[in-house]
């Protein structure tokens, strides 16, 4: 008769092995909504700053020449990324900051979302967050 310690051992091991074959980054999807093809560019003044993960996100209100106000998203890497290669924190944008976002647009109509690859800073600093310093 088989034990119950050594059923669960057999369990474990067995779902250890299962466990050891999954590719986790094939679920991840990464910047597959925005159009890689294209770069643009906006500024605006920082409304919002989430950092935290799975994306780092940063949100401006964006004025046109006519007035009208739109509010843009910019989604970043990680957070680990971020802090790691440029010591950015929960504390690098505030509200009020004015900044440029350089990206690739979102893919879906309508919406003002980029995956950003570099920003101006508000003290005129260019850092492009695809490049590792």
């Amino acid at each position: 008769m088989i034990s119950s310690v050594m059923r669960f051992s057999a369990f474990l091991g067995g779902a250890m092995l299962a466990l050891s074959t999954v590719n986790p980054s094939s679920a991840h999807h990464a910047n597959s909504a925005y159009d890689r093809e294209q770069t643009i560019n906006v500024t605006g003044v920082v409304t919002g700053w989430q950092f935290f993960n799975p994306h780092v996100g940063i949100f401006l209100d964006v004025t046109d020449e006519q007035g009208n106000v739109t509010e843009w998203a910019g989604e970043f890497t990680s957070i680990q990324d971020l802090y790691r290669n440029f010591g950015w924190n929960k504390n690098t944008f505030q509200p009020g900051d004015r900044v440029t976002i350089q990206g690739n647009p979102d893919r879906r109509e309508g919406r003002h979302s980029m995956w950003v690859s570099l920003v101006v800073m508000p003290d005129g600093t260019e850092v492009d967050v695809r490049n590792i310093p």
